[in-house]
């Protein structure tokens, strides 16, 4: 360690002698960087400030079916979050368009895009498991600060809203559901999605 502590100390001081002379010369193509200094036992010292960044412990289990579970949250979340974030981006596109537009005009306009993310998306989106289709209502929560409820009634009026919870309710799910990541589920799946951010996952 000793010998470590005096290498890295030498390389400090080396770089602190370079950037102390006039005389160094700099390729063209090189960038000159500016760093902050510090004093250290009568020397000074660059100093770099690096970005923060996560530690986390890695995940325990209590048993394999836990463990399982947890793999299978993953997956549907990693399935499910790309669609917020496009729900998300498509919602303040819409938004903007329709500022500008009259009555009769946004109507053909929402008319236009639904059939676009239609022809897009429908595909995929019926391919998702119910867990997935769950994930997703709170994850559009989540990107957008509205509830999926509130997302169809705002373009497509209260009775498709009501019409869409009610064939929800069938399925187990709740367009009206919020997100919390404070707690339950939705505390792993913020972990989750805090991991696909970093690369992690």
């Amino acid at each position: 360690m000793y010998k470590f502590v005096n290498t890295f100390s030498f390389v400090l001081l080396v770089a602190s002698h370079c950037i102390g002379q006039k005389s160094v010369s700099v390729k063209p193509s090189e960038k000159k960087i500016l760093l902050a200094a510090v004093p250290f036992n009568g020397e000074t010292l660059p100093t770099v400030t690096l970005m923060d960044f996560p530690v986390v412990a890695q995940r325990g289990f209590k048993n394999e079916k836990d463990r399982q579970a947890y793999l299978r949250l993953q997956r549907d979340v990693r399935k499910a979050y790309p669609y917020a974030i496009l729900a998300s981006v498509k919602l303040k596109e819409y938004d903007a368009a329709l500022a500008d537009l009259s009555k009769r005009k946004q109507t053909l306009y929402l008319r236009k895009t639904e059939k676009e993310l239609k022809d897009q998306f429908e595909e995929d989106l019926k391919n998702l498991t119910t867990d997935q289709g769950k994930i997703l209502i709170r994850l559009i929560n989540r990107e957008t600060g509205k509830t999926t409820y509130k997302v169809i009634k705002d373009y497509r009026g209260t009775f498709s809203a009501v019409m869409w919870q009610s064939l929800g309710f069938l399925w187990g799910n709740n367009l009206k559901w919020k997100y919390d990541p404070t707690q339950g589920e939705d505390q792993l799946i913020e972990e989750i999605i805090q991991q696909i951010q970093n690369g992690e996952v």
